[in-house]
């Protein structure tokens, strides 16, 4: 195993929790997402497929 800079409550040098980094990251990915879907038509259209696909996989039929 190799040394973590994390202490046993999993919190580095600076004071900082490591669930705090994760939630930095998912913060930063869930906004870029959500500007790509209103700002660039290509993967607007790529998240309509993907919702049409599940929507039609037996998740969602409506009674279909």
């Amino acid at each position: 195993m190799s040394k973590s800079k994390f202490d046993k409550n999993g919190i580095d040098s600076s004071g900082t929790h490591w669930l705090q980094y994760a939630a930095f990251a998912f913060s930063a990915f869930a906004i870029y997402t959500t500007w790509a879907f209103f700002i660039d038509y290509k993967f607007h259209n790529f998240v309509v497929n993907i919702f049409r696909v599940i929507d039609c996989s037996g998740f969602n039929c409506n009674g279909v």
